[in-house]
């Protein structure tokens, strides 16, 4: 373990990283570790369960300035920080590929993270959307704005980012076959655009997306 490195500002920022993703908890597909977690977390990565390095300088092993923050909830595939590097920056990697170096940049720090996942719980509660929108469940045409809005502050990987973001995708799905469902049923009693979004409490901008969704997918 990298304890040199491992300073009161590390910890602080980690618990301060740890504390913003579980206020976003319901809609991320990872989670951080506690700084009392981390020495045990490295296990399997940088140190095998006996305590025996697995850091070496051949290529696709750990490194030595990597050290794992947290971890993937479906596959549990490691976070890192990247101590080597300015700014500490963050990257997703993933297991069995055969090496280490295949991974995802998702953050330029650990402080960057943390302004991700407060974006993305203020975006998922309704705090950064538009008005007319605000009380709604967010679609997935938002969503992917969203990831285009963390991949271009931050130059991370955007399909990385959707992956994380999988549980908010799957919340977003959801609503969208629940309108779907409602709106086709409506649209063949011949109800007008206008008493749908009135049913529906929600934009008639909305109504015609579905609307355009139901006509695409009966052309297929």
């Amino acid at each position: 373990m990298a304890d040199k490195s491992l300073n009161t500002g590390f910890e602080e920022e980690l618990k301060r990283l740890k504390r913003e993703c579980e206020q976003a908890e319901e809609w991320l597909d990872f989670a951080i570790f506690a700084p009392v977690e981390l020495e045990n977390q490295q296990v399997g990565y940088r140190v095998d369960p006996a305590g025996r390095s697995l850091i070496s300088n051949e290529e696709g092993a750990w490194r030595e300035e990597w050290i794992v923050i947290g971890h993937t909830l479906l596959t549990g595939d490691p976070i890192i920080v990247d101590l080597g590097e300015a700014g500490h920056p963050v990257s997703y990697l993933m297991h069995g590929m055969g090496e280490w170096g295949a991974g995802s940049y998702i953050a330029g720090s650990m402080q960057h993270l943390r302004e991700i996942a407060k974006k993305v719980n203020q975006w998922m509660t309704g705090q950064s959307r538009p008005q007319t929108n605000r009380n709604l469940p967010v679609t997935c045409a938002e969503l992917d704005a969203l990831v285009a809005e963390i991949a271009e502050m931050d130059y991370a990987d955007a399909e990385t980012w959707k992956m994380l973001l999988e549980p908010a995708y799957e919340s977003a799905k959801a609503y969208e076959e629940e309108m779907i469902r409602q709106i086709r049923a409506m649209n063949e009693q011949g109800t007008q655009l206008k008493e749908m979004a009135d049913r529906l409490g929600i934009p008639m901008k909305q109504v015609y997306g579905f609307l355009k969704m139901i006509k695409a997918s009966s052309n297929e």
